[in-house]
């Protein structure tokens, strides 16, 4: 579900991620807006990439080197996260460390925001919740 933001601001997105949202400290995470154009620049990217590659070890690593590097991009900060009792804000070490089921739900909601209409971004709430 889709709660808003205004595409020339930062957006934050609270991950659903094991019950996140209940939270009295929920995880946050400020994302970038990036059109769909961006979204589908990485795919084309990726496919470039994957061109030729026969390897499914490989081609992993290549997806993951290009989901980071898109995560990178679109990730301002982290709030609320803990790690071993300490606060995670930087997103390099967030991504390399946070469960993939969290990295992941956060890669959707890049991917959902990214195609949202001007209307969409206009007539929204203050908080994107995810989908």
């Amino acid at each position: 579900m889709i709660i808003g933001f205004d595409k020339n601001t930062p957006l934050d997105f609270m991950p659903a991620y094991n019950n996140n949202r209940k939270s009295d400290k929920p995880c946050i995470v400020k994302l970038r807006f990036v059109p769909y154009s961006m979204v589908q620049h990485y795919s084309r990217i990726l496919q470039g990439r994957l061109k030729g590659v026969t390897d499914d070890m490989e081609a992993g690593d290549i997806g993951r080197k290009l989901q980071r590097e898109q995560f990178l991009a679109s990730v301002i900060s982290v709030s609320g996260y803990q790690m071993n009792g300490e606060g995670i804000t930087d997103p390099s070490i967030f991504y390399d460390n946070a469960d993939t089921e969290l990295v992941i739900e956060i890669v959707r909601a890049m991917e959902s925001a990214s195609k949202l209409t001007a209307g969409q971004i206009k007539n929204s709430l203050p908080l994107f919740a995810g989908t």
